[in-house]
């Protein structure tokens, strides 16, 4: 069978190259081994991805009626694989994690192994434009399975799901009814009242890309869910509470919004599937929007209720996420690429302030033939001023606060200590 020599640019890669203008399309995933892996088939590995998920080895053709992606053939190992034998894993990881991958390139990740005499680093990026958090979980946790069952059995066999990368896919396994309805949901749930900024400096030349980290210790993280637990308060909720409190610290906010701030948290669509799972590596993200008002009078446990009674409806709602995607579809469908995005940049907010609870990282799922992983931490793209995003995962309980965003060593300080604040803000609620 002779290879396709292009794949069609699918909606949400449209979206998320038309988010660019927002940030640099890129996520990031880090794993730190307690000991050295196997370079060579994680190479191996990665090079069968490739030939088997065509989209990762292709390059963006934007056009003017209709973008595409031209699969290329003539790719090699050394084109996104490298590894770095260094004393210094730190700075390494650093200069390598605050890089963007480049949509009309060969290949749409890289890969990079950080060698220390201790250990290994394993560490990856990926153009968002091909899948979102949901599928960088699945593939790295592919990732593994391939790599053991090679050192079990002596075999390399690619396992990894090639079929569909189409938004439409969220609507399979509705009844005849449901996907009418859902395919009418034409509602723009971008809308927000107000435009509150986090207090970057202004935009300047010495502005370079960050991605900034905050741990927080597993049992702060295990008595908030316990604390969560006498209130009905999921994890998620409490966390936005803490964010919130952070910003009402510092920022100014809009008049026009009432003294409130909203904040859209990030959410896997793939829950409307019957397994869970699409089936193809794609993005399928929606967002759900919470607004709180200011009251400096509210401790912690008043700021979770009030994001509970904001996210109620939403959560009840059963085509939460599911808003605006026929919206989207007209767009992109009826208009010519370079028209489609004016069209939807006129129409929709990029929200100016969002969080992305990615999910809780396994630690038994990242044992690579015995060398067991022992820290690690999925982050979303790095975002340019004004917005900003926190992302957050879990690993043996301990929390990995994340922001990604192009500033100054100013703009770092401020970050640093919201994420400071946001701990703070767990902690007292321990207590209240």
């Amino acid at each position: 069978m002779a290879r396709r020599k292009r794949l069609k640019a699918e909606m949400w890669d449209k979206m998320q190259y038309l988010f660019r203008h927002y940030y640099d399309c890129t996520v990031h995933s880090v794993f730190y081994l307690e000991d050295h892996i196997d370079e060579k088939l994680i190479g191996e590995i990665f090079l069968g991805f490739l030939a088997k998920v065509p989209i990762l080895r292709s390059t963006w053709v934007d056009r003017f009626l209709k973008p595409i992606w031209k699969v290329n053939a003539d790719y090699t190992l050394q084109d996104f694989f490298e590894v770095v034998e260094t004393d210094d894993e730190d700075t390494t990881l650093n200069e390598f994690i605050t890089q963007a991958i480049d949509p009309t390139g060969k290949v749409q990740l890289k890969v990079y192994i950080i060698r220390t005499k201790e250990r290994d680093i394993l560490a990856m990026l990926t153009n968002h434009m091909c899948f979102d958090g949901g599928d960088l979980s699945y593939i790295t946790k592919k990732l593994v399975e391939n790599y053991n069952h090679y050192k079990d059995t002596g075999e390399l066999v690619i396992d990894v799901k090639q079929g569909t990368r189409s938004a439409d896919q969220i609507y399979m396994d509705m009844t005849f009814k449901e996907k009418v309805k859902a395919k009418l949901l034409f509602k723009n749930v971008s809308e927000v009242k107000g435009n509150t900024i986090f207090p970057y400096t202004p935009i300047s030349d010495v502005d370079k890309p960050r991605l900034i980290l905050h741990k927080v210790d597993s049992k702060v993280f295990n008595d908030v869910r316990k604390k969560g637990k006498t209130m009905d308060a999921k994890l998620n909720d409490i966390f936005l509470a803490a964010f919130f409190k952070a910003l009402f610290d510092i920022c100014d906010i809009d008049p026009n919004a009432d003294n409130s701030i909203t904040i859209p948290s990030m959410i896997n669509l793939r829950k409307h599937l019957y397994d869970q799972d699409t089936l193809g590596l794609t993005n399928m993200t929606g967002f759900m929007p919470c607004t709180v008002k200011k009251d400096e009078k509210d401790n912690m446990t008043d700021t979770v209720k009030k994001v509970m009674q904001s996210l109620a409806p939403v959560k009840a709602d059963e085509h939460n996420g599911l808003y605006s995607l026929p919206l989207l579809k007209l767009a992109y469908g009826i208009l010519p690429q370079r028209i489609s995005e004016i069209a939807i940049r006129l129409g929709y907010q990029n929200p100016l302030i969002g969080m992305s609870n990615i999910g809780i990282i396994d630690p038994n799922h990242y044992i690579f033939g015995g060398v067991k992983t022992v820290d690690a931490w999925f982050s979303g793209a790095i975002k340019y001023k004004p917005y900003i995003q926190l992302a957050l995962t879990t690993f043996n309980g301990e929390i990995t606060f994340s922001v990604g965003f192009k500033g100054n060593d100013e703009d770092e300080k401020n970050v640093r200590d919201m994420l400071v604040n946001i701990e703070r803000y767990l902690r007292q609620y321990i207590t209240e």
